[in-house]
């Protein structure tokens, strides 16, 4: 069975409609919404920077004109409307009429090799803007054919009366712009894919450099037959997305930047990337995302010529972003389980109804074994009965007022176990001869989720319980990328099919969920081919050691992890060493 969740990639989506079924709106209205409603998407350099999976390219082909045009052709469909009211919150449809003409350019062909060529670095980066100009003209009018539009119908609409600059890109005609630019990318492709580069005077005395159209074509406008409800006339801003230009040299991606920078351009410009071209401390820093656009260099105010998007930034609150992503992932699982027939046929089109949230009770012996154990570590502690009954009596009104659904008794026990050592270590020292067998702590000895939390930390690693299950789980465990969320999700969906076709419940319990999950975390582990992996693997199972360490520590200082009280934790850390 085609399982769509394996198909991560966009580009493999080669149908319009097909890939316009699978795109969730979450990410455009999270990441572009608030740029477009500033004025600051389209008149000035955008640099959209990400993981890889994080979603950049299904962002850029969602902009591309043809895709657009599709949309508006189904825009009864019900299911497309969200995905076009976001376009339209972005200024890319208004009134049911695209206002963009959009192309993308993948940098990863051929774009690099320009650097290569034994010509002076200007020179270079000429080139380089001229291939793009180039494609991105050829990209434009190719989107409009693709949507049915026919190039007698378009023109180009120019920003002055400049005839030499116009007359270099071809005119206003749709058909000559084409016939230009196939005649310059042409040319820069028999100069890249030549044995001997020619001689810098060969160029010097071509007509490449001449071709400037990013400076002098303002908008597109099409003529329509029949007129559309605004008219018979459509103007069309012209946006190019520059897809991947990590793959550039890293001195041409500056080029490359600065020349983009320029405000005269009126053109829309977009570049995507990893974040490998942004600096260590750019990327490591914590500063908040509206000091992301501080000025870079003496006398220049980046915030005036560029806009930064970045994609699983850690520049915002944490939790806004993980809730963000949450509603961005269930959107998307769903539209990919709707894909399957084998699960909608049988009317399952939530994938949060395959995902039970809560766990098994445990069996007799294993709670027998856990009160066993609280039972002698009480002893050992010196607790006595009436402290034990009043830390119970803690635990049993948190999970009274909590609304987890995995409140079991190992819970429970876990709980309680953890909170006697604590209040061990917050018992002052007492006297050989003290008669106060039951001292109070020097700081209350309280139930909470971070007790919780251990609690389950604990129960994993000593008896196994699941972990990693529940919907909000396996959307965290994505860490804000799409891509990986998707190849985590895929496993739970194959052990659901798996089950359906043996005539079985297609839900799966939390104990099924978790060993697919690790299962898959494994094998993405195991597949790590980039380099220096090696290193990198050595360091990361060196700080799980270290953290499974500390977490299993019988009072559970970490709560639900380092980083959620770190005051706090420090603070426990100081007495438990003291």
């Amino acid at each position: 069975m085609n399982n769509p969740f394996e198909k991560r990639a966009s580009e493999y989506f080669r149908d319009d409609e097909s890939f316009l079924a699978i795109v969730s709106p979450e990410p455009v209205t999270t990441y572009l919404k608030r740029y477009a409603e500033s004025g600051r998407l389209y008149d000035r350099l955008v640099l959209m920077r990400g993981a890889p999976g994080s979603g950049k390219t299904t962002i850029a082909q969602l902009f591309e004109y043809h895709r657009i045009a599709a949309l508006l052709r189904h825009e009864g469909v019900q299911a497309y409307k969200p995905l076009m009211a976001a376009l339209a919150e972005c200024d890319a449809i208004v009134d049911n009429v695209p206002c963009l003409v959009g192309c993308r350019i993948a940098m990863e062909s051929g774009y690099r090799d320009v650097w290569e060529f034994p010509y002076p670095e200007d020179l270079r980066t000429g080139l380089l803007a001229s291939l793009i100009q180039a494609r991105a003209v050829l990209g434009w009018l190719r989107n409009l054919e693709k949507s049915g539009i026919c190039l007698s119908q378009v023109s180009v609409i120019p920003r002055g009366p400049d005839t030499a600059a116009l007359r270099a890109i071809g005119g206003v005609s749709g058909r000559s712009v084409l016939k230009r630019a196939r005649a310059v990318e042409y040319e820069l492709y028999g100069i890249a894919a030549a044995l001997i580069p020619p001689d810098v005077s060969e160029l010097r005395s071509g007509t490449i450099k001449a071709y400037h159209p990013f400076d002098v074509i303002e908008a597109l406008e099409v003529q329509l037959s029949p007129p559309v409800p605004a008219g018979n006339v459509l103007r069309l801003h012209p946006l190019v997305i520059m897809d991947d230009a990590q793959t550039l040299h890293p001195l041409q991606f500056s080029q490359l930047e600065a020349w983009l920078t320029r405000r005269e351009l009126r053109v829309a410009r977009w570049v995507l990337s990893w974040l490998d071209v942004v600096a260590p401390q750019e990327v490591l820093s914590a500063r908040r995302e509206d000091d992301a656009d501080r000025p870079e260099q003496p006398g220049i105010d980046p915030d005036r010529v560029a806009t930064r998007i970045y994609l699983q930034s850690g520049y915002t609150d944490r939790k806004k972003e993980r809730r963000a992503f949450r509603k961005t992932a269930k959107d998307m699982a769903n539209r990919y389980l709707q894909q399957m027939p084998l699960f909608a046929n049988r009317g399952i089109q939530r994938f949060e109804n395959l995902l039970l949230e809560g766990v098994e009770v445990p069996s007799k012996t294993v709670l027998a074994r856990l009160t066993e154990r609280n039972e002698r570590e009480r002893i050992a502690l010196g607790v006595g009965h009436m402290r034990l009954r009043a830390l119970e009596g803690a635990v049993d009104r948190y999970l009274a007022s909590s609304r987890s659904n995995d409140l079991t008794p190992d819970l429970r026990l876990a709980m309680v176990r953890i909170l006697m050592h604590r209040y061990v270590n917050r018992v002052p020292q007492a006297s050989l001869f003290s008669e106060n067998r039951d001292p109070e702590p020097a700081r209350p000895v309280v139930a909470n989720s971070g007790v919780a939390e251990g609690a389950r930390v604990h129960l994993l690693h000593d008896h196994d319980r699941p972990f990693y299950y529940g919907m909000d789980t396996l959307c965290d465990a994505g860490t804000e990328n799409a891509e990986q969320f998707l190849r985590l999700a895929a496993a739970l969906v194959e052990r659901a099919s798996t089950q359906l076709t043996r005539a079985k419940s297609a839900t799966l319990s939390a104990a099924t969920q978790h060993k697919e999950l690790r299962r898959r975390a494994k094998r993405m582990l195991d597949a790590w081919s980039f380099p220096s992996h090696e290193s990198v693997r050595r360091l990361i199972d060196g700080i799980a050691k270290r953290c499974v360490l500390e977490s299993l520590t019988k009072n559970a200082w970490l709560n639900a992890g380092a980083p959620s009280l770190p005051t706090r934790a420090r603070q426990e850390r100081r007495e438990r060493l003291e």
